[in-house]
């Protein structure tokens, strides 16, 4: 499988040496992002893992979205219990069926986490209790978010599939025509016309890798044979 080397490193590693984002850059990379799952949505692709790790900088500062595993052909309806927690729109975390949906949900989770460093319904407990926050639905949205961008977020964010942004009528031109995104010019940041707020510091040519955070390796030895002690209820199985 051949891919596209894309150098910038991740959103999440950039979101996080920043602590949040101001209001301009967050609405660059949210439509960015909008214009990524409008092109999914005409081909009948939900995404279902929209989060600040599957969000690639090109070497010019452009989002590319990784990760299509959860991905999926959906012309009408589908059940499928995944993606995460933090993300997971209500009717998945309550076993309905759903829609594209719930990729307009994540995206209001999305710039929630890009303005306020943090996601609605995180609270430092397992997974379970963000489920639970999530069928609450109640969101604190701190004093310095801009006022349009908490509107939009009050219209991503919401149980209501009647009045969720992106699910109506209008589809995904709902979102883009919003008062939070009016001074965005569609076309032209369809054809990467626009600048960046932040162009990653790629050194020149090509496979610098410099802008991924290093993790550790793993440590587990793989191969090795352990002690079976059901062993002998499956011989030949």
């Amino acid at each position: 499988m051949v891919m596209d080397f894309v150098e910038g490193g991740e959103l999440f590693s950039l979101l996080r040496k920043s602590q949040r984002f101001p209001n301009p850059v967050a609405k660059f990379y949210a439509a960015e992002v909008t214009l990524a799952l409008d092109y999914l949505h005409s081909m009948n692709v939900i995404y279902r893992d929209l989060k600040p790790e599957n969000l690639l900088l090109d070497r010019h500062g452009h989002l590319k979205i990784t990760d299509f595993g959860f991905a999926k052909e959906v012309p009408d309806i589908t059940w499928t219990l995944c993606g995460t927690p933090d993300y997971l729109a209500p009717e998945v975390v309550a076993s309905k069926g759903y829609n594209k949906s719930v990729d307009w949900w994540s995206l209001g989770i999305l710039i929630f986490e890009m303005l306020c460093g943090f996601t609605p319904f995180w609270d430092g407990g397992s997974p379970m209790k963000i489920y639970e926050n999530i069928l609450k639905g109640r969101v604190k949205y701190p004093p310095y978010i801009h006022p349009d961008a908490q509107d939009l977020l009050q219209k991503l964010i919401t149980h209501d599939l009647t009045k969720r942004l992106g699910n109506l009528h209008g589809g995904s031109k709902d979102v883009m025509n919003h008062p939070w995104f009016a001074e965005v010019t569609w076309e032209r940041l369809q054809r990467k016309d626009i600048d960046a707020p932040y162009v990653p510091l790629v050194k020149a040519g090509a496979g610098d890798a410099s802008q991924f955070d290093k993790y550790p390796e793993e440590t587990e030895t793989y191969g090795q044979m352990g002690d079976d002690p059901h062993g002998k209820l499956f011989v030949e199985f």
